[in-house]
């Protein structure tokens, strides 16, 4: 029974002796009585019912006898309505959601019920841990369960409610309802954040209303998602659509402006926004302050009909700061905080981490001004979904902090990569049921169960040395810009040992596939650091060579089953036409003439004078400039500012005489890039973080060239990137 206590610690469960026989010596003693419920009702109960029986059968090879009106020869398992017949309370747990759920094993029966239909699994699901259960990953691979010919359960009793009201786990191809999601917490209000502006008030009323609809800034009114939110007759039509949803039977429905951020620029928009207020982000106005008013006006003319409903809108883009003015919520909203600019690898308020700690500044004033609120992010590194990732201490720190902060709802949008993933999937969940919980022996319980008592140790620590290693980082960048960070040489080295352990403790089959599985997501890490060395030693066959094996693994851990679609994708989008276009750039006649420096001469621009101060000039004296890296560090990781300006970058190259014709290939540039060589244009690439060449046989020279980069970096397209972010080559064009 170690198991239970570590996962059930401090939930008011007490033991005594050995209280109910379910199964002895392979013969069924105990049957499971469920009622006959309304259709609406039913289905819940008798899932309930049957989960409790395919467990057992798992255990036992035994298939306990189902009842709607109990057998006096047979002790009782009573699930649902048939425990609260048989005795059972429900109505002191204190639950907003209707969600409290008891197990109570005494007397010689089992009385097993929740508040409600998934409480009622949920409840089974706990008397199943019991019995030594669990399950870590959804699917087979994930199930956790003894095997006995004899079966039995102490005494014990066990009531539970929900810290999160809303409790949302999910990804594109990982949505609804499933068993893996009820047992470990998935549930309560149905709190709608998605962005609803459309829902509302559609582009086909444009033609009657443009008023209705955004200002350019060109003056125009244009068709769109995006709203005029000053305007008073949107603000009516809006709420009269809101409460019309409600009525249909969305009880709390979103009213989120859309995504992206073409906001209205009419003045009477802009006359309430503050101009010193600014997105960090992104040095743009914030736009909180009209959007607060225009959300508090709907919020106080839904709450006329519909007091109780909860209004969630994101706090988002260029409105993720708290208002700048001294204002209250309304009552019935809820913002959800979605920090998607903000750090992925760090706990709020870490340390190491100044983009988090501003965000703990976001919470503490939005948590001034609202009555609840809601979380909602990644658990996962957004654009990046190859390597393993560990948010276990992140998610040890956040989830408690959040629940103490006042959140009512988190919202995870999570790629189901158990290879990559799968603790604190699993964590973050339990978590988020049960905030009070202690993480550590939550983690402790995990590793036992999924690994086994001899590898789990090693597992534990091969984990922990990943979440280490992200948790320490003084880099904030996003996609694969900081995996190399992470993955240092001794990193990898200690990851290998200990996978290689764990595997030779393994005490059973399936927990050296589970080790495997965990090997998988390993070795992606060693492909992408090779596939990057390679680029950034300018050998793009080798790279090829490494990309191609790295997306057939990726395919084939899809295939298997705990992989996710996303990283091949991720693959083919972000780093295929890198490589396929680095191929193209070196092959015959072509040749790879050399790498030009890690290092060149950098500056900000924040003026746009670089032109008229001569940046691209030979002449132009750049001594006072700074040194950065380029391919081997982002500016961030340099510890420099994640400045949304101009950037310009000079380095100096020699080429050999002779009558050929040269390129310079640039790998990636974060940002729109204009190119100088020797004072003289040669090219400019429009698009950002794109592959391009530009043709300097008109401009180069024997000897030494000054190349100059200048680099729009106005916009973000990933967290703390900027500049110069993947090798630039030399190509000699004709051999």
């Amino acid at each position: 029974m170690r198991g239970l206590w570590l996962i059930l610690g401090g939930l008011g469960v007490a033991s005594a002796v050995w209280g109910l026989d379910l199964v002895r010596e392979g013969k069924p003693v105990a049957q499971v009585v469920f009622s006959l419920l309304p259709a609406e009702a039913r289905p819940y109960e008798a899932m309930a019912a049957q989960v409790l029986v395919d467990w057992v059968r798992k255990i036992t090879d035994v298939e306990l006898p189902l009842a709607t009106v109990p057998s006096p020869e047979r002790p009782a398992l009573y699930i649902g309505e048939a425990a609260v017949r048989a005795g059972l309370r429900l109505d002191d747990i204190p639950s907003p959601t209707g969600e409290g759920l008891k197990v109570v094993v005494a007397g010689g029966k089992a009385l097993i019920a929740g508040q409600s239909g998934i409480a009622t699994v949920r409840a089974v699901c706990r008397f199943l841990e019991a019995l030594g259960c669990r399950y870590l990953m959804e699917g087979p691979l994930g199930e956790v369960y003894p095997r006995r010919r004899t079966l039995q359960v102490e005494d014990f009793s066990l009531t539970e409610q929900p810290g999160f009201l809303c409790r949302r786990i999910w990804g594109s191809r990982w949505t609804g309802e499933t068993l893996w999601k009820i047992w470990n917490g998935a549930g309560g209000w149905d709190l709608e954040t998605g962005h609803s502006w459309g829902r509302y008030i559609p582009q086909s009323l444009f033609q009657e209303h443009p008023d209705y609809f955004r200002m350019n800034a060109e003056g125009q009114r244009v068709p769109s998602e995006w709203l005029c939110t000053s305007n008073a007759e949107v603000r009516a039509l809006f709420a009269q659509r809101v409460m019309g949803a409600i009525r249909e039977g969305h009880a709390y429905p979103s009213i989120s402006p859309p995504d992206g951020t073409a906001y209205c620029q009419c003045p009477a928009c802009k006359a309430q926004d503050n101009p010193q207020a600014l997105e960090p982000s992104s040095q743009a106005v914030s736009m909180t302050d009209r959007f607060v008013d225009f959300f508090n006006d709907i919020a106080r003319r839904v709450a006329r009909e519909f007091p109780g409903s909860i209004l969630s809108f994101y706090c988002y883009a260029d409105y993720t700061q708290p208002p700048s003015r001294p204002v209250a919520l309304a009552p019935n909203l809820c913002p959800w905080l979605a920090p998607i600019r903000y750090c992925r690898f760090h706990a709020i308020g870490s340390p190491v981490c100044p983009p988090n700690q501003q965000l703990a500044e976001v919470i503490e004033g939005w948590a001034r001004r609202a009555k609840q609120m809601g979380y909602r992010t990644y658990n996962y590194n957004l654009a990046e979904c190859t390597v393993p990732f560990s948010k276990i201490s992140l998610w040890s720190h956040d989830i408690p902090y959040l629940h103490r902060k006042g959140f009512i709802g988190i919202n995870n949008e999570t790629l189901p990569a158990w290879h990559l993933y799968g603790p604190h999937i699993y964590l973050s969940l339990r978590l988020a049921y049960q905030p009070e919980a202690n993480p550590q022996r939550l983690m402790e319980d995990y590793f036992l169960h999924f690994y086994g008592e001899k590898a789990g140790p090693f597992m534990r620590e091969y984990w922990m040395a990943i979440d280490r290693a992200f948790a320490a980082m003084r880099c904030h960048s996003g996609s694969f810009f900081a995996v190399h960070l992470a993955y240092t040489p001794e990193v990898v080295a200690r990851c290998r040992i200990l996978l290689e352990r764990a595997k030779e403790a393994a005490q059973e089959p399936l927990h050296r596939t589970r080790i495997e599985m965990a090997e998988e997501g390993f070795q992606n890490a060693v492909q992408y650091l090779r596939l990057r060395e390679a680029v950034n030693r300018g050998d793009f066959a080798e790279a090829k060579k490494v990309y191609e094996a790295l997306l057939a693994r990726a395919e084939a851990q899809v295939k298997a089953g705990y992989g996710t679609p996303y990283t091949p994708a991720y693959l083919r989008r972000f780093l295929g036409p890198m490589v396929e276009r680095g191929v193209e750039a070196i092959a015959p006649p072509r040749r790879l003439v050399e790498v030009l420096p890690d290092r060149w001469r950098f500056t900000w621009d924040e003026k746009e004078e670089g032109i008229q101060r001569g940046y691209h000039l030979p002449q132009s004296d750049d001594s006072a400039w700074l040194e950065v890296a380029t391919y081997s560090q982002t500016l961030d990781a340099q510890g420099l500012p994640d400045r949304k300006t101009i950037l310009w970058y000079r380095t100096r190259f020699r080429v050999p005489p002779g009558p050929r014709r040269w390129a310079l290939f640039f790998a990636e540039v974060d940002g729109t890039a204009t190119v100088y060589l020797n004072g003289i244009l040669v090219g400019e690439q429009k698009e950002r973080r794109v592959p391009f060449e530009v043709d300097i046989s008109e401009a180069v020279r024997p000897g030494e060239n000054l190349l100059a980069v200048r680099v729009d970096h106005t916009r973000i397209t990933e967290l703390f990137l900027g500049g110069i972010v993947r090798p630039v080559l030399l190509i000699a064009l004709e051999g």
